[in-house]
């Protein structure tokens, strides 16, 4: 008792001494905290300097007064984004002026030279007055000969008070007659308020063309350029190819506006349009075209573009008529800036819609606490390892053969939509004879097998109809197209999905396959543990094992030879079976050592590799790729965006998946439920309203990110952008970025409202 007493006794007399205050640090520490202070400075200040130094930050550049007339020349350009267009008139003043002294020279009231005359190479300054406030003039010589020319000596801005003073230098043009020193600005004609018609040479023939058909209803133009085999493109304002004629043999354009489509011999019937192509002509090496239409037909902005029969290649396009136009409208620079950034935010809108398909599934198999309590006995692994790329190449097959069948039918579109009838009734028939809505009695094992065989039947029909609705769009797609005449894109639309789902169909086959060949090889690994001893199940698991891993070391041994070209038996083949052998047998013997294989951490470590690869890698780069693949434009743009999406938004999911409460998990298993109903009963509620802000979220990634794939040819307003800077069109360049800022802008404000109502 005298031993605790003590002890309480000492405890308690640490209060008493406790004022609250921290410990007292020791003495050295005191003492070393001013010197690692100090150093860490001295760190700090090393590491900014070399920073500076990488960085070359050079102050000394802004003081440059050729630098600051640059970036005052750009800025003004930016401030002034070129928007409007007024089409001008050049009004011309003159003043008279000696080269060398000695005609007398008559004094002009608004623009004087001191002195009137000169030696060439001397110095003269020319006073303007009475032009309009900060009015752009540019200053010509107007030399005494007898052809139509003018030289440009020098360009002013007038003051506030429309006055401007330049010096000139004289150019070594003597005359013994007066010539002349012309200042040039340009008037814009017309006002919002009062619109001017104003005629322009669209085809630049020189000639003023009437844009209406005239009563006759027949007009004539030239296309530059004759090909070996004469074919001609008619295009409506809106771009689209009206009328398509060749006076050879039929083809389809391979480029251009009419690019998929095809030429139909001129002699021959084709759909009545607005304006139709009459008649082909080579005169001259250019063509010489005959268009007819109703009299008063509006020509402006119509388009002919020459294509070479044999190749299928575009030539020259040009107007087939000259347009009238009102002074002042909306610049060319911003009608193809609206359409740009259109442009741009629908391949967004592609590309996150694919990313979003495709990372939907895959942030499930991603997610750790999904997939780290699935496991896998050895022998079901190795059988499913088996027929995995068995039942692959089997649905790669059997889709080629049910292609054959289909091709015979593929032009008749009433035989497409009954095939498609015929499949969608049996494939749910025999869904439904698989799947009774009633379980009166435990099913019997010949019933499970019949009911496997109806879903594998049903599976099978739907591919096939899939198919057929893929040939189906591509037939309804194309003739809507032309039928639709300014809403064919709705057509255009069918026509790609056709081709997706034809794409998509060897994909979905192979797909299928597998997973039915790895289900039955689960089934048949159960069976064989459940039956066999001991014994045969371990040789067979070694056995099998050796085989799995020979056989899937010999895929990636030919996908290597593929991309290398090696080309070497032993090298591509027989080492890697043999290395894939022992490592299958050393994965089948610790899988026997443990009882079963931890499949579900090894799908999700793969899984999470690939998704980090794949988002290291810049759209930019990804673009570069996709436009040797499909060629420049939008369509490569979305495919480097799509896969870049599905790589970060399934990254994204599956974080988000992994943070979820598990008490709802917890309770959907306790009802006996499989690890899909789980899945769609107590994950998915939990992870809509997340997934809902990150594709928002992505979306609006995307839109910013396209902007820059257009300086590799992945289209969006990236492209004329890159463009205008190259060629220095600031004011051009400030529309694109003041298109950009709007857009981001908006996009912004709308994902921000909808994540405050939905999410």
């Amino acid at each position: 008792m005298a031993d605790i007493r003590e002890r309480t006794d000492v405890d308690a007399s640490g209060p008493e001494h406790d004022d609250g205050a921290p410990p007292e640090r020791p003495a050295d520490t005191r003492r070393r905290r001013p010197f690692l202070i100090a150093l860490g400075i001295v760190v700090a200040v090393v590491v900014y300097a070399l920073a500076f130094e990488h960085t070359q930050v050079d102050l000394t550049q802004i003081t440059s007064e050729t630098r600051q007339a640059s970036l005052q020349r750009i800025l003004r350009a930016l401030a002034q984004p070129d928007l409007v267009t007024y089409d001008t008139r050049e009004e011309i003043t003159e003043v008279e002026i000696a080269i060398p002294c000695g005609p007398e020279v008559t004094p002009h009231p608004s623009l004087a030279i001191e002195p009137s005359c000169g030696e060439p190479g001397d110095t003269v300054t020319v006073t303007g007055i009475g032009f309009d406030p900060r009015e752009f003039v540019e200053l010509r010589f107007v030399p005494d000969t007898e052809f139509d020319i003018t030289l440009r000596l020098a360009s002013v801005n007038a003051d506030s008070d429309g006055r401007f003073e330049v010096d000139i230098v004289l150019p070594d043009r003597t005359s013994g007659e007066v010539q002349a020193l012309r200042a040039v600005t340009n008037e814009p004609i017309g006002t919002w308020r009062s619109r001017v018609e104003v005629f322009t040479d669209a085809n630049e023939n020189g000639v003023e063309d009437d844009p209406n058909l005239g009563e006759e209803g027949v007009h004539t133009f030239e296309v530059a350029g004759a090909p070996d085999v004469p074919s001609v493109a008619l295009i409506n304002p809106a771009g689209e190819t009206t009328d398509f004629v060749t006076t050879g043999e039929s083809f389809e354009a391979v480029a251009g506006v009419a690019r998929g489509q095809v030429a139909i011999p001129i002699d021959e019937e084709r759909p009545e349009t607005g304006l139709r192509i009459t008649g082909i002509e080579t005169v001259g090496g250019a063509l010489t075209v005959t268009v007819e239409g109703p009299p008063g037909f509006d020509m402006s902005n119509w388009r002919a573009a020459a294509y070479d029969g044999t190749t299928g290649e575009p030539g020259a396009t040009t107007y087939i008529s000259d347009t009238i136009r009102l002074s002042p409208r909306i610049s060319e620079t911003a009608r193809i800036t609206v359409d740009k950034i259109l442009e741009t935010v629908f391949l967004a809108l592609v590309a996150t819609t694919a990313g979003l398909l495709v990372a939907v599934p895959l942030s499930f198999i991603a997610a750790r606490n999904i997939m780290r309590d699935i496991s896998i006995t050895v022998t079901n692994l190795v059988l499913v390892l088996i027929a995995v790329p068995l039942g692959a190449g089997l649905g790669v097959f059997a889709a080629r053969a049910a292609r054959g069948l289909v091709t015979p039918i593929s032009d008749n579109s009433l035989a497409l939509v009954g095939a498609l009838a015929v499949a969608g009734v049996l494939a749910y028939s025999a869904a439904r004879a698989a799947l009774p809505t009633v379980e009166d009695h435990v099913p019997t094992r010949t019933e499970r097998l019949r009911r496997a065989v109806l879903l594998i039947i049903a599976g099978a029909l739907a591919l096939v109809g899939l198919l057929v609705l893929s040939e189906l769009f591509q037939v309804m797609g194309t003739a809507a197209r032309s039928a639709l005449g300014w809403f064919g894109f709705v057509g255009a639309f069918f026509t790609a999905l056709g081709e997706i789902f034809d794409v998509a169909f060897v994909i979905v086959a192979a797909l299928a396959a597998a997973g039915v060949f790895a289900q039955l090889a689960s089934k048949l690994g159960y069976a064989i543990r459940r039956r066999a001893s001991r014994p045969i199940v371990r040789t067979l698991d070694l056995v099998l094992g050796a085989l799995a891993g020979a056989l899937w070391a010999v895929l990636v041994g030919r996908i290597i030879d593929w991309f290398y070209q090696i080309g070497e038996f032993r090298t591509v083949v027989l080492i890697p079976a043999i290395v894939g052998a022992v490592i299958g047998v050393l994965i089948a013997l610790r899988g026997m050592h443990k009882g079963e294989v931890e499949i579900g951490l090894s799908i999700y470590y793969a899984a999470r590799t690939v998704f980090n690869t794949l988002r290291s890698i810049e759209p930019l780069v990804m673009a570069i790729v996709f436009v040797v693949w499909v060629g420049a434009g939008p369509f490569a743009g979305s495919l480097a965006l799509a896969l870049h999406t599905a790589a970060a938004l399934a990254k994204l999911y599956s974080e988000q998946v992994e943070s979820i409460s598990a008490g709802p998990i917890e309770a959907v298993r306790a009802t006996g439920a499989n690890r899909l109903q789980t899945i769609v009963y107590s994950v998915v509620p939990q992870i809509v309203p997340p997934y809902i802000s990150f594709t928002m979220y992505r979306w609006d990634i995307n839109v910013r990110m396209s902007t820059i794939l257009g300086f590799v040819g992945g289209g969006g307003i990236g492209s004329i952008l890159q463009q205008n800077i190259n060629l220095l069109q600031y004011r051009a360049a400030a529309v694109q970025m003041l298109a950009i800022a709007i857009v981001v802008a908006t996009m912004d404000w709308a994902s921000s409202r909808l994540r405050e109502r939905y999410v």
